[in-house]
């Protein structure tokens, strides 16, 4: 006799089909499967998507397990024949007015298939359409992802506990700018009369030095690679692991931001991007397998829009394609944070003094919500790397999200919790990729080698002049203290002149402005830095052939050493695009570009070093 792997046997298996009524099954499975994946645009999709996700879908899930079997008990012939002929009909019309209605175009399997196959083949067959990026438009997209949970987590938080937390929260943050002295410095900068022209006569001054060859790019890069970049094949290596996870920071934003990506042409995928879609947990995992490259099912828990004021945004995927950083090109389980994206994230920005974390000092807010994340992803994360041997662990996230993934790598690594939390995962190997990182972290002299271990697997990348990787208690005292200064060396009638160009800036303001010695001590005011051995950073240095922004990258110390200026030691920059610089999408095009020229496009290698650019 022979027997399946369920231990039955063929036989046996034959009448469990018989009385199961196979035919009626297929139809039903092929119905839930069609259901899962259907989506209306427009008004039908406003009325009918939220119906195929929490009515339909539920009930020809229960039939197909429930009617089959109900079917094949019934002691009559063609019962199962009959019935599925039935259903199919019934479905086959269903089938029939969807394709009527305007619904989400099926071509975007097939386009995404071929994403999958040679990302960059798709790219280059964009761009060949000469189609030009939409700045304007992808902006848009990601500030109507930040209204739309914003609006959620407004409309929640009456009823949900956290508007005492809010409460809470904002005495802390007025009770430690009263006591350390800091609200004082920040009054005296930015509540005088004059804070605009001063802003602006700053901003000048900043933009005329920046584009020379003493940018601040170039003031903190390193000459020659980082110890732990041997050669141009592992920084590609990087680049193009980078390329994948900054569409996982993208996706952990949710939707609105995929299509702001997307309208940057970031991979060359035309998509149309209605301003409302449908934001069910199914819909929502299909578009964000099909962004970053993952099954479906490989997507586990997207935090929905809103979201819990204390408990960071995120999603999880197993995602089985080797990486490139990786020594043995393992796969990796990803675990993907949220960046500001909501009021809720605002909460934790707010937070900015510093607390002990990890043998130092970290960002108060956001070292809270890394602990709180870990509690309750731990045993997923756990029993995902259990049930995936030889998998890595990738942390990645985008602005706040990326503050978060750097201290978290930092605390399993440091403190070993996974092979605390199980021995069999002392070997996994954790890494992140962190895009457009706050300063979250300073170690403490004494463990420096402890913790610069611990960093050695984390990638930073800045993006032009970004303003959040250089945002710190610190850096804002000393943009307060600039702001007072130059104001105090203008009059009511030189200032304008000077903040509208009328007037040549003289060199006592221009040596104000680029005043960075050491403030006054004030308490949890230290001056953190990027959590990572460097960081790459990268601006805009030119345009292929087809209209779209080429880049370049040099490696950047993210903390002073030996008398030698790091990120955190630099002040803020003044900038009308220091907030679109911080966008995801943007850190997506760059990156893309980079990848491009290490592929061999336009000849040249996509990095440099100081002081052939700036």
């Amino acid at each position: 006799r022979k027997w399946d792997s369920g231990g039955r046997s063929y036989q046996r298996r034959k009448q469990e089909e018989v009385m199961s009524a196979p035919k009626l099954k297929e139809v039903l499975e092929d119905a839930e499967e069609s259901l899962k994946s259907a989506e209306l645009t427009g008004l039908p999709g406003l009325i009918f998507n939220p119906m195929f996700d929490n009515v339909f879908l539920p009930v020809t899930e229960k039939a197909t397990d429930i009617v089959p079997a109900v079917a094949g008990a019934v002691p009559l012939p063609f019962v199962d024949d009959v019935s599925a002929l039935a259903l199919g009909i019934s479905f086959g019309a269903m089938k029939l007015g969807y394709s009527i209605l305007p619904h989400a175009d099926e071509d975007l399997d097939r386009e995404t298939d071929n994403l999958m196959i040679d990302e960059f083949l798709s790219m280059e067959a964009y761009a060949e359409k000469h189609r030009t990026p939409k700045p304007l438009l992808s902006s848009l997209m990601g500030v109507i992802g930040f209204g739309t949970s914003t609006l959620i987590d407004l409309a929640r938080l009456p009823f949900s506990g956290d508007l005492r937390t809010w409460i809470k929260t904002t005495k802390e943050f007025l009770g430690y700018l009263m006591y350390s002295g800091v609200g004082q410095e920040l009054m005296e900068g930015f509540l005088s009369v004059g804070v605009v022209d001063a802003m602006m006569i700053i901003a000048r001054v900043q933009e005329e030095k920046n584009n020379s060859k003493e940018s601040r790019r170039i003031r903190t890069a390193m000459t020659s690679f980082p110890e732990t970049v041997a050669d141009k094949s592992v920084f590609k290596g990087i680049i193009f692991d980078a390329m994948r996870y900054a569409k996982y920071s993208s996706a952990a934003y949710g939707l609105s931001m995929i299509a702001s990506a997307e309208l940057l042409q970031v991979f060359g995928k035309k998509i149309e991007a209605p301003i409302v879609k449908s934001t069910s947990e199914c819909k929502r995992k299909l578009k964000m397998s099909r962004y970053i490259g993952v099954d479906a099912e490989d997507i586990i828990d997207p935090t929905p829009p809103g979201g819990d004021i204390d408990l960071l945004g995120h999603f999880i995927a197993v995602d089985k394609r080797p990486t490139q950083t990786s020594p043995q090109k393992k796969p990796a389980v990803v675990l993907a944070l949220r960046g500001t994206y909501t009021i809720s994230g605002v909460k934790s920005d707010a937070e900015c003094y510093s607390a002990p974390f990890c043998n130092g000092r970290a960002h108060k807010g956001i070292a809270k919500r890394t602990d709180k994340l870990w509690e309750y992803v731990k045993e997923k994360i756990v029993s995902l790397l259990k049930a995936n041997p030889g998998y890595d662990l990738v942390i990645t996230g985008h602005s706040l999200g990326a503050g978060a993934a750097g201290l978290l790598a930092l605390k399993l690594k440091s403190e070993r919790l996974l092979a605390k939390a199980d021995p069999a995962l002392a070997d996994v190997d954790i890494r992140c990729f962190a895009f457009a990182p706050p300063p979250v972290y300073l170690c403490e002299n004494d463990k420096k080698s402890v913790m610069d271990d611990a960093m050695k697997s984390t990638y930073a990348f800045i993006h032009e002049n970004d303003c959040v990787p250089f945002c710190s208690t610190d850096s804002i005292r000393r943009i307060a203290r600039v702001v007072d200064d130059v104001d105090a060396a203008t009059n009511v009638i030189e200032g304008p002149l000077m903040a509208i160009g009328k007037k040549d800036i003289t060199p006592e303001i221009k040596d104000k402005v680029f005043d960075e010695s050491e403030l006054p001590f004030a308490p949890d005011a230290e001056k953190l830095a990027i959590p990572a051995p460097y960081a790459i950073w990268m601006r805009h240095v030119n345009v292929d052939e087809y209209g779209r922004p080429m880049y370049n990258a040099m490696f950047c110390r993210p903390q002073g050493e030996n008398g030698e200026a790091g990120t955190n030691d630099l002040n803020l920059m003044i900038d009308k695009d220091m907030i679109p610089d911080h966008m995801n999408p943007k850190y997506e095009r760059a990156i893309t570009s980079i990848a491009e020229q290490m592929k061999g496009k336009n000849g040249i290698d996509g990095y440099v070093f100081p002081p052939i650019a700036n």
